[in-house]
């Protein structure tokens, strides 16, 4: 890297309560965001970590702890500008109760029904909000994986999107495919640490096309 760059990564997933004990959430471990984290400081760049709840945290970074997708968007939005680049592998829940209950749900009716609000697009956000900025995202699709994620990287106004399948919560290994505007990079069973390596090599090496005035998207 020519300068000291700053990395804002977004890992984990969000719970969102229904009632004090119940919630919706998925299977995210936050082993990428990890992973990405440790890969950007080996690089010498400092790194802001934002996470939800997971059992491991990285060393080194300045760590933001956060539950919902509300308070991971509130952070994210506090420290984008901050960032040179931003990684954003949170498994954030797209949907979130209207209403959440203060005091345990009884089991008193056969049919409950949940009314659930959209969640901000904190991606969408970072991306469409960047100057001179690179901002990076996952998109796990159950079909139509590479069409899915070039329709997000579009959408979001991405540099960079990672697409994968949902075999990759929990695991070690992955398949990824690593898509920019003109390519998609196929990294088929590597493990996460060797993946999050090679994204953040084409993080930096997308930054230092638009320091140097390269058109990139």
């Amino acid at each position: 890297m020519s300068k000291k760059l700053t990395f804002l990564i977004l890992s984990g997933p969000t719970k969102e309560y229904i009632d004090p004990v119940r919630f919706i959430s998925n299977e995210s471990s936050g082993k990428m965001g990890n992973a990405l984290a440790q890969a950007a400081l080996k690089k010498g760049g400092d790194v802001i970590f934002i996470s939800g709840p997971v059992s491991v945290f990285p060393t080194g970074v300045k760590l933001i702890r956060t539950t919902t997708a509300l308070e991971m968007f509130k952070e994210a939005k506090l420290n984008f500008r901050k960032a040179d680049i931003t990684i954003s592998t949170a498994a954030v829940v797209d949907y979130s109760p209207v209403k959440t209950y203060k005091r345990k749900i009884k089991k008193n009716n056969p049919k409950l029904l949940i009314e659930l609000k959209q969640n901000p697009d904190i991606i969408g956000y970072c991306g469409k909000n960047k100057k001179n900025q690179v901002v990076a995202g996952f998109a796990l699709e159950t079909e139509n994986l590479i069409n899915n994620a070039k329709l997000k990287l579009e959408s979001k106004k991405l540099n960079l999107i990672i697409a994968n399948g949902k075999e990759s919560f929990n695991s070690d290994n992955t398949t990824v495919y690593i898509i920019d505007a003109g390519s998609v990079l196929k990294i088929a069973d590597k493990s996460k640490k060797i993946i999050a390596e090679n994204i953040i090599d084409e993080t930096i090496r997308i930054f230092e096309n638009i320091k140097s005035g390269k058109n990139i998207p």
